[in-house]
């Protein structure tokens, strides 16, 4: 009797136990997402002043992903590039505002939207790949010129990239639907680097 009630509970552990990892499983996989392969050389720049694309920029030298980083960038400036025939191929906007950074670079948010807008523009122009990120997390999700910023990006974008507590809502969810356009998530800072290297494989 009592070898077969261990039996019993034995096989009830197993069960569990294989439950268990299926789900880790399953949850891993959930996790695995289509990262599309872009094309180099890269730039970065902020919508709104905010120390994203600093991020960006950070992130990708620490995997070697070249990445131009340029705050201030304008029209002219990617104009200039292509001009000398090294035009980029990619540009990552960041979005979310800093009211402090927008001080110190000497705009305000109507200055700094309508130089992402020309951006955009010249980037399309370019046929360049632009890819709207929120990286900051619900933090740069706060106010009028937090959205605005969001607003003038997110819709131009040809990629999306945020971080899982800046969707709470679905708000950038719902955008990748609209537009048909890739959502790219993650939970951890960390996580970005790997995501810049399955996103632009330097070595293959």
């Amino acid at each position: 009797m009592k070898k077969n009630i261990f039996s019993q509970f034995s096989i009830l552990l197993l069960i569990l136990f294989i439950l268990f990892f299926m789900e880790i499983s399953t949850a891993v996989l959930a996790q695995e997402q289509e990262i599309p392969q872009l094309e180099l050389p890269l730039i970065t720049t902020t919508a709104g002043q905010s120390p994203g694309a600093l991020m960006i920029y950070v992130l990708a030298k620490r995997v070697n992903v070249p990445c131009e980083r340029e705050d201030l960038l304008t029209a002219q400036m990617l104009k200039d590039k292509a001009d000398n025939g090294e035009p980029y191929k990619t540009i990552l906007i960041t979005t979310g505002t800093s009211m402090k950074g927008m001080g110190a670079a000497g705009v305000d948010i109507d200055l700094e939207l309508e130089r992402i807008k020309e951006v955009i523009a010249e980037a399309k122009a370019q046929d360049m790949t632009i890819i709207g990120a929120h990286i900051e997390g619900p933090a740069r999700r706060v106010d009028e010129t937090d959205a605005a910023s969001i607003e003038t990006v997110i819709p131009e974008s040809d990629m999306i990239l945020v971080r899982n507590d800046s969707n709470e809502d679905g708000y950038f969810t719902e955008a990748a639907q609209e537009l048909d356009v890739p959502l790219i998530t993650y939970e951890k800072t960390t996580e970005l680097g790997d995501i810049l290297v399955k996103m632009f494989p330097v070595n293959e």
